[in-house]
């Protein structure tokens, strides 16, 4: 690539010193790759109308830790108490419903916990803290709390790892009534047959559901049993739960709510609706504590009237309160939504997602909807959940005219509270799915069933294609606008979906000019790195990534920062990188920029916890005050089963921990992952912001297209001497 006319041997960054020799070194043009986070194949839409698998037709059967197999539920088109259709280009929202609505007590509450403890229970003791919690409460005998307990390998209270088991609570009182073969918690039968029988015996003139476990979104769901490979109720299969208890009511739930992580979704809310009145939860992961359960029974034992948005206000309230004592309410987020708003926040965003896909320019929209809120880390070093938020993505796009204002309206008109933590202060209440980074093809499908607006689907499906060709220019989504009887079905079930993906994930991606419109990489008068590009349309964002010779045949990559400077009029980005960089008491940290506002930065580093736990550290660098911390060590999201964590540990005195770094080899192919120094915490863990240990660090841009490609430009050689004075190396232009 030919660089620009001039002198470009900088030697220093600063107006000073004096010009060094340019150094060669063999291999230093072999082009990195970071997790490209789309797949690279074609539009989504084409890949289902491949795949030949049923989904909500298809028996799932787990394997139990006695070897037996666990049948499953199946999951029935005809089941369901949803169909979206579309007639003359508008979408019809059929759900069941019922004429008249009785209640099936004549006063109090029963509130039916679907208590699967899995890992957090067998590992801690979390689930049986939460039932001392609710026995703390003031006796009551308007409110019943009912147990159903399963999805541990080993329980802390005498509680059976062996079968099922239900309890009541009742006056302060709690009691074994029932018990059942061990099931799978993560199948939809067994959530049905407890609230079922619930329902039947313990009526009430309000009535109540929690499901509690780890939670993952609206791709892998909730209650991840333990003893059943860790498998989960998928959001279509909690639905169908509901619906087969659906006969068994004269009245719907007063609430629907989640003692899990990321569940407060658009995609969850619109399942609901024909089973609840509110939803609770949360859009962000939550503590280990979780809910208050001493508060909200509390509530209830005195206000034993209390409807929906009354309970969920007070429980909002003291989940907050319950964060703050456990120091975890920077990142809190818990909201109520209403569920008769959801046609019409559903028909809204319909409304609005059409005007964002028919922009000419799907650069400036992508670029704002990867601004909003994001929950659940989506980094590497913690995993993607790609939960975004909805009110801040509305109002980035809030600029193309009144539909978005409108559709935003909707959701505040369904949102009816909710609480926000410092890093999350304009949170809108429920988040939606956006492939920030795609894991696989199945993901796809998945959201494909219950995305409940066709335009954004669609808008999806576009940025999907793009990423597997590269452009969207020639994008045909035809079958995806017409009118159809049944979008679940032109959604993954039979009629249509998305090509089938082949994805480069882990692979290297090297940029060249035919890729993100560049038009030219080269160094400026100032010896600044530059990157030049036809235009910045499918540009979202750029990072810097650093690594450091490791004096032999390698470099081990230190991490990315934010020293970007755009320029958007001549459309072109150059390094800031002034050479400083995070040590935690002198030792380097590998860090990954987690999420960012505009009064904070969130990044994760990997570490090595006491030489056994893989795990990240979580760090804030507060823009306004300039300073630095530790927010705690986070395990994020589970490769295998897309858990989220619910604990955010703080780091004790005498525990040691070790960055880890990746390695790549000059030579070949080869890479690995290497332990830093350790540090052993004493205190508050010393973070440090200053210039690197002298010595010889390689620098590229990393780009980040529209569609979810990673991509990195060559990268050049740069000295930090003692004095923390920059200098660079730059081949030959035509090199690169």
């Amino acid at each position: 690539m030919t660089g620009k006319e001039g002198d470009y041997r900088k030697g220093m960054k600063v107006n000073k010193g004096v010009w060094k020799r340019r150094i060669s070194i063999p291999g230093l043009l072999a082009l990195l790759c970071l997790l490209t986070g789309m797949l690279s194949g074609c539009g989504f839409i084409e890949w289902l109308l491949e795949d030949e698998e049923d989904f909500y037709e298809e028996e799932q059967e787990t394997e139990g830790e006695d070897g037996t197999e666990d049948s499953g539920s199946t999951v029935s088109l005809s089941e369901r108490g949803t169909v979206i259709s579309q007639e003359n280009g508008k979408l019809v929202i059929d759900r069941r419903s019922r004429e008249q609505e009785i209640p099936m007590g004549e006063d109090g509450w029963t509130i039916f916990v679907y208590l699967c403890g899995s890992d957090l229970e067998s590992d801690g003791g979390a689930a049986s803290d939460d039932i001392e919690e609710a026995l703390a409460a003031y006796p009551s005998q308007q409110t019943r709390v009912v147990y159903q307990t399963g999805g541990s390998s080993y329980w802390y209270q005498d509680i059976s790892d062996e079968r099922l088991e239900r309890f009541v609570l009742e006056n302060g009182e709690l009691q074994k009534v029932d018990e059942r073969p061990n099931a799978n918690m993560g199948d939809a039968g067994t959530l049905s047959e407890f609230l079922i029988w619930g329902v039947q015996h313990y009526p009430a003139e309000r009535m109540g559901v929690i499901l509690w476990d780890h939670g993952s979104g609206s791709i892998n769901g909730v209650c991840f049993d333990e003893q059943y490979e860790y498998d989960s109720l998928s959001i279509a299969e909690m639905a169908a739960a509901f619906d087969w208890v659906y006969d068994s009511m004269t009245d719907r739930f007063e609430f629907i709510g989640f003692d899990a992580c990321l569940m407060s979704t658009l995609e969850v809310a619109n399942q609901l609706v024909p089973y609840a009145r509110y939803l609770y939860a949360s859009e962000e992961y939550e503590p280990g504590t979780g809910w208050d359960y001493t508060g909200m029974l509390d509530y209830l034992a005195e206000n034993p009237a209390a409807d929906g948005k009354a309970l969920g206000k007070q429980i909002c309230e003291d989940y907050y309160v319950h964060c703050r004592e456990a120091d975890a309410q920077q990142m809190a987020t818990f909201s109520v939504t209403e569920l008769s708003g959801i046609d019409d926040l559903v028909q809204a965003c319909n409304q609005a997602f059409q005007v964002v896909y028919e922009q000419d320019d799907l650069g400036d929209a992508a670029r704002k909807i990867l601004g909003a809120d994001n929950f659940g880390g989506n980094t590497r070093a913690e995993g993607y959940t790609n939960m975004v938020d909805l009110g801040m993505m509305l109002d980035n796009l809030s600029d193309y005219g009144e539909e978005i204002e409108r559709a935003r309206e909707k959701l505040e008109e369904c949102v009816v509270y909710n609480v926000n933590g410092r890093l999350h202060k304009q949170a809108g209440g429920l988040s939606v799915y956006y492939p920030i980074s795609v894991q696989g093809s199945e993901e796809l499908q998945t959201f494909a069933q219950l995305c409940p607006c066709n335009y954004y689907y669609a808008l999806v499906d576009k940025v999907a294609y793009g990423a597997g060709t590269g452009s969207a220019q020639d994008y045909d989504n035809s079958s995806l606008l017409q009118d159809i009887a049944d979008l679940a079905e032109l959604f993954g079930i039979s009629a249509a979906g998305i090509s089938n993906p082949t994805t480069n994930i882990g692979e290297f991606a090297s940029v060249d000019e035919s890729e993100l419109g560049i038009a030219d990489i080269y160094f400026d008068c100032n010896g600044n790195y530059v990157v030049e590009f036809e235009d910045m349309d499918e540009l979202a964002y750029a990072c810097c990534s650093v690594f450091v010779n490791d004096g032999e045949d390698g470099i081990f990559y230190v991490g990315s920062t934010e020293e970007i400077y755009y320029d958007y009029e001549n459309n072109l980005i150059r390094d800031d990188f002034d050479g400083l960089w995070l040590t935690a008491d002198g030792v380097m940290l590998p860090l990954e920029l987690a999420e960012s506002t505009d009064t904070c930065s969130i990044y994760a580093c990997e570490i090595m916890l006491n030489g056994e736990y893989d795990t990240a550290l979580r760090i804030e660098y507060d823009w306004e005050y300039g300073e630095w911390s530790v927010i705690g060590i986070w395990d994020g999201i589970d490769p295998e089963t897309g858990a989220a964590s619910r604990e955010v540990y703080e780091l004790e005195d005498g525990d040691v921990f070790e960055p880890v770094y990746y390695w790549t080899s000059l030579d070949d192919d080869t890479e690995e992952w290497y332990l830093g120094d350790a540090c052993t915490v004493d205190g508050e863990v010393e973070l440090t912001y200053d210039y690197l240990p002298a010595g010889y660090y390689f620098y590229s841009f990393e780009l980040h297209d529209i569609y979810g490609n990673v991509y990195y430009t060559p990268y050049i050689t740069q000295e930090i001497d003692e004095e923390g004075n920059i200098w660079f190396y730059p081949d030959d232009m035509e090199d690169m």
